[in-house]
């Protein structure tokens, strides 16, 4: 065994050499694979930054939310200053919305209220504690899910269907 050595060892040399040099040769692929890809996607992020910095020639309409134009309702409806008022949505449809209304740092009372929207402004057709009057929910249209009861004009509980 130790003669094969001597004889071949010019062999195994050129052998780790071709080793080394794949090696080297493949790290440098991926290498170059990697910063090709990171290039590639600083471009897109480059391009969609400029895109989105440029400005438009049309004009922008700022819309409020829901959320926002049914604080401001509900604010002027109960009178509740629009910086201690605390609305909560608890279900809104597009046309119709019902939610929970209280002031900050109050522990007690608050009360719900129901909303309709008419040519995109919303209106508080009911606030309070109690179960609304049926004048007040059927005439928008109120599904029956959202209002289940209501009181007729005498005093009746009526269940919506």
């Amino acid at each position: 065994m130790g003669n094969f050595f001597k004889k071949y060892w010019w062999v195994l040399l050129v052998i780790i050499f071709l080793l080394i040099l794949i090696i080297v040769w493949l790290l440098f692929i991926n290498t170059g694979k990697k910063k090709a890809e990171v290039t590639t996607s600083q471009a897109t992020q480059s391009a969609e930054a400029t895109k989105s910095a440029t400005p438009s020639s049309q004009p922008v309409e700022k819309t409020e939310s829901d959320e926002v134009l049914l604080k401001k309702a509900v604010s002027e409806k109960t009178g509740i200053a629009i910086d201690t008022i605390v609305v909560e949505v608890s279900e809104n449809t597009g046309k119709y919305a019902k939610g929970l209304v209280s002031a900050k740092g109050e522990t007690v009372g608050g009360g719900y209220w129901l909303a309709v929207k008419t040519s995109g402004k919303w209106t508080i057709v009911y606030d309070g504690q109690s179960t609304p009057e049926c004048s007040q929910v059927d005439p928008p249209g109120f599904p029956a899910s959202m209002v289940p009861e209501c009181f007729d004009a005498s005093g009746n509980l009526v269940t919506r269907k």
